[in-house]
């Protein structure tokens, strides 16, 4: 099989795994249908022996993480007919012939979630199946959204909402959220996090008054660089809102839902908040 007929993308020009490379001999079309394309290839193993290869050519992909002002982002719910189930995903899409993937995302994220983005920042790529596939998908977060109206392709149906980026972690501890490109799009994304700043509200609800709650929470917080406040509340919960580096935000928000000794959390919640730019430091503030 000559390079010219093989689908697969270029092996690197400088490679230091060559010992391990499986090299076509001969190779043949056995599906080509809308959507997937089916090859199957003889190929010569590192050791002289041969070895059928059966994979699917894929055009490749992309997929938009969607950043509201608010802090929250936008995830489709989708009936995905192989797993006879709906699934929450952040957009996606595939390419078209010839686009390049910057207008693919552009495209997706106007006619599936019925947004245009002002800011796009390529956060990576993932290879999602690379045992029996050449599908690579791209990913891109787009920020300063405009909501346009959708306008979905024939025979598709989705409902569009939001989430916050500390529900959907939550979601895939508990197995709700199992896309594969969501979720290794959902740490790409957290991982650009601590170039940041963001902010949230986080309800401490339990036997947090009265056991140090509030003045633990602003050594934990000074401690790992995040402004903001915290106050008890007449209801006897604990509320505090925390901004700064993402991460930091984040160990935070781990630590409230542990509390301090003597403390007994029944539930922390967390709601995205906008970043307030006046806050130089973390304070206690009276009841509320």
């Amino acid at each position: 099989m000559s390079v010219t007929d093989d689908p697969r993308p270029p092996r690197p020009a400088a490679d230091a795994d060559c010992h391990l490379e499986e090299s076509p001999l001969a190779g043949e079309w056995v599906y080509d249908g809308a959507l997937l394309h089916v090859r199957r290839d003889t190929v010569r193993l590192p050791d002289g022996g041969t070895a059928t290869r059966e994979y699917i050519v894929h055009a490749g992909a992309v997929l938009i993480v969607p950043l509201l002002g608010n802090g929250t982002l936008v995830v489709e719910r989708q009936h995905r007919y192989p797993m006879n189930r709906v699934f929450t995903e952040f957009p996606a899409g595939k390419l078209d012939p010839g686009e390049a993937p910057l207008a693919t995302g552009k495209r997706e994220l106007r006619e599936e979630a019925g947004y245009i983005a002002a800011r796009w920042t390529r956060l990576g790529v993932i290879h999602p199946v690379v045992s029996y596939s050449t599908e690579a998908i791209e990913i891109y977060l787009a920020e300063g959204l405009t909501h346009v109206g959708r306008a979905l392709d024939v025979g598709e149906f989705l409902d569009v909402g939001t989430m916050s980026a500390a529900a959907m972690e939550d979601a895939v501890a508990q197995g709700e959220i199992t896309d594969a490109k969501t979720i290794a799009a959902l740490y790409m994304y957290l991982r650009h996090l601590p170039m940041r700043t963001v902010a949230c509200r986080v309800v401490v609800r339990g036997r947090v008054q009265g056991v140090g709650f509030r003045y633990a929470t602003v050594a934990a917080a000074q401690a790992a660089g995040v402004t903001g406040w915290v106050r008890n509340r007449r209801d006897g919960s604990v509320e505090a809102f925390l901004q700064g580096d993402g991460d930091a935000v984040r160990h935070v928000v781990d630590w409230c839902r542990r509390g301090p000794p003597g403390a007994h959390v029944d539930a922390a919640d967390v709601e995205p908040a906008t970043v307030n730019a006046g806050l130089a430091d973390f304070a206690q503030r009276g009841s509320a």
